[in-house]
């Protein structure tokens, strides 16, 4: 009973001067793109520059300006391809997800949503602190709209509610405790009593 794959579509990349068309230009991107984000782990915030990025890229100041305007730019880039992962690894798990009910639906989303959360937890933990200072607002909205809508396709029918809002809720409750997650201790244990916590905030808030 699996829903079906949502096609994405990509928020305009305002924080992008140009957009790469040739596959070289797509390979200097993806480069500039994952050295800002290995400094980001590596360095506090305030010590990466536009310099530092272009050297662990292995291109030229002039080759990372034609495309980005400056180190905040490419960090919103970095977030744009961490969103772009997740969406496309939830929606595939969620399409293949077989569970009938609703107790297993909700246990699945919440394995599913903390799983991936798990991958590159040091660059998520990095970029908690510098994401309220950039402009990627339209490629959290487009991640929430797809995520919203692959949750929406396995909730129950409930009469006299708007499910789509009901699946917003839920889809932006969820984010925000991963994240606050990934700012706490981390075991087992804590992990355990989080996903204890959040699906009986989900299964009551879904048949209160």
């Amino acid at each position: 009973m699996g829903a079906a794959p949502i096609s994405h579509t990509n928020p305009e990349k305002k924080y992008m001067l140009k957009i790469p068309v040739q596959k070289r230009s797509k390979e200097t991107v993806a480069s500039i793109v994952e050295s800002c984000a290995r400094l980001l782990v590596q360095e506090p915030y305030h010590a990466i520059t536009t310099d530092k990025i272009a050297e662990m890229a292995g291109v030229s100041i002039g080759s990372l300006y034609q495309f980005f305007a400056n180190k905040e730019a490419i960090v919103a880039a970095v977030i744009d391809d961490l969103l772009q992962k997740d969406l496309a690894y939830i929606e595939e798990n969620l399409a293949k997800l077989q569970a009938t009910d609703l107790d297993s639906k909700v246990h699945a989303f919440i394995d599913i949503g903390f799983t991936r959360f798990h991958d590159n937890r040091p660059l998520r933990t990095a970029l908690q602190g510098v994401q309220g200072m950039l402009d990627y607002w339209d490629t959290r909205r487009v991640f929430f709209e797809h995520y919203q809508k692959a949750v929406l396709a396995h909730m129950p029918p409930i009469p006299g509610r708007d499910r789509d809002m009901m699946a917003l809720f839920i889809v932006s409750c969820f984010n925000n405790i991963l994240h606050l997650a990934l700012l706490g201790p981390q075991s087992q244990e804590r992990e355990d009593a989080i996903k204890k916590e959040v699906f009986l905030l989900i299964r009551r808030y879904l048949n209160p």
